[in-house]
């Protein structure tokens, strides 16, 4: 039987598919369920494996899922930039030192505003040609060296159009509004996380991981640089 080809997808793109020459090193035991596609739920047509995450796709089917959302649909593994569907907006990032947040002194606080308008849904919306209802933001992160990290990947995260969406408003129930799109923010400068506000040690590691969901990470602060905020 002919070994599959290992599939390799650059980290800036996530349709420059090349064939990998480390296919024997991904090979393992195959599940029941690997023993087909889980795109097209049938037998592989011309096999391959991505290489980060090692689960097998026909070629056809898996090129076509990342020309969608670049992915792996099994265990959402990201191979290069998520675009998200987030409206046209700003986001504005200053910096205070009048007071520390709860659990970080003595550090100032960063303030990350953002703004939408209201506006018309587009193809990448549930309702495309229907009305949208903007909002404003503002959440407040700790001016500490790990709080300008996760400053500076909120920016490569809203200019990829991840943080906000066009949905439904968990918050208050209300259709066709721009909405946090799964990355928390501390809305409240105190109260604690029942009030959305500090002290909350976990916070700035649980939006790391959020941001690393979305494909954003670390690797990605050339995008936004210190300079970023001011």
């Amino acid at each position: 039987m002919e070994e599959p080809e290992a599939m390799e997808v650059d980290d800036n793109t996530f349709n420059g598919i090349q064939h990998s020459q480390s296919a024997p090193q991904l090979q393992r035991v195959l599940s029941e369920e690997e023993k087909r596609c889980s795109i097209c739920l049938d037998d592989f047509i011309d096999k391959k494996i991505l290489d980060k995450c090692t689960h097998p796709f026909c070629k056809g089917c898996i090129e076509l899922h990342f020309t969608y959302k670049p992915t792996c649909p099994v265990c959402g593994t990201v191979y290069g930039k998520v675009i998200g569907t987030q409206p046209d907006g700003t986001m504005t990032i200053s910096r205070s030192k009048r007071r520390s947040l709860p659990g970080h002194e003595p550090h100032g606080y960063i303030s990350v505003s953002y703004d939408f308008p209201d506006g018309t849904q587009t193809d990448v919306h549930p309702k495309p040609g229907k009305p949208y209802y903007g909002t404003s933001r503002t959440g407040y992160l700790p001016d500490s060296p790990k709080g300008r990290i996760v400053t500076r990947l909120l920016k490569v995260a809203y200019d990829r159009r991840l943080v906000f969406t066009v949905g439904r408003s968990r918050t208050t129930g209300q259709d066709d509004c721009v909405t946090w799109n799964d990355v928390h923010h501390k809305t409240t400068l105190s109260g604690g996380p029942q009030n959305f506000g500090y002290p909350d040690p976990t916070y700035l590691d649980r939006v790391l991981e959020e941001l690393a969901a979305k494909g954003v990470t670390e690797a990605d602060l050339h995008e936004a640089p210190e300079s970023v905020i001011k």
